[in-house]
């Protein structure tokens, strides 16, 4: 895990809770890039089409994105405040829509990272790199 650009190696979500009509508790969540990856790699991997997480070895963006990047060789995650860019490599199981699985991919990684980390997914670049028959 590499962090690029900043001193810490956490992504930071900023909360405030009610607690009832006078009172609210602030604080800040930090989240281990760790623990971002894995929430993405096991998202992605229940996607039906999706046969594996390849390296994204040699694969860039088109333009960089502001922000702390972490990467693990297969998933890499751009952190910028409490939102995230995600590239990922992925095998797809022959036969199977690419248009149908990569939005499910999109939408699953979006979900995932709001409802469970409270961040906000602002793309997310998959390379298609393979095709795979047999069984997902």
């Amino acid at each position: 895990m590499t962090d690029n650009k900043s001193a810490s190696n956490k992504a930071e979500v900023t909360t405030t809770v009610p607690i009832n009509s006078e009172t609210d508790v602030k604080g800040t969540v930090r989240i281990a890039p760790t623990v971002l990856i894995q929430l993405i790699e096991t998202t992605v991997g229940d996607i039906d089409g999706v046969v594996a997480i390849t390296s994204r070895r040699g694969k860039k963006r088109d333009e960089e994105i502001t922000g702390r990047a972490f990467d693990d060789g297969k998933v890499r995650v751009v952190v910028d405040g409490d939102q995230i860019d995600v590239d990922i490599a992925v095998t797809l199981l022959a036969g199977h829509d690419v248009a149908s699985v990569t939005e499910e991919i999109r939408r699953d990684v979006g979900v995932a990272a709001g409802r469970m980390l409270g961040m906000t997914v602002r793309s997310v670049d998959i390379f298609v790199d393979n095709f795979a028959t047999g069984d997902a």
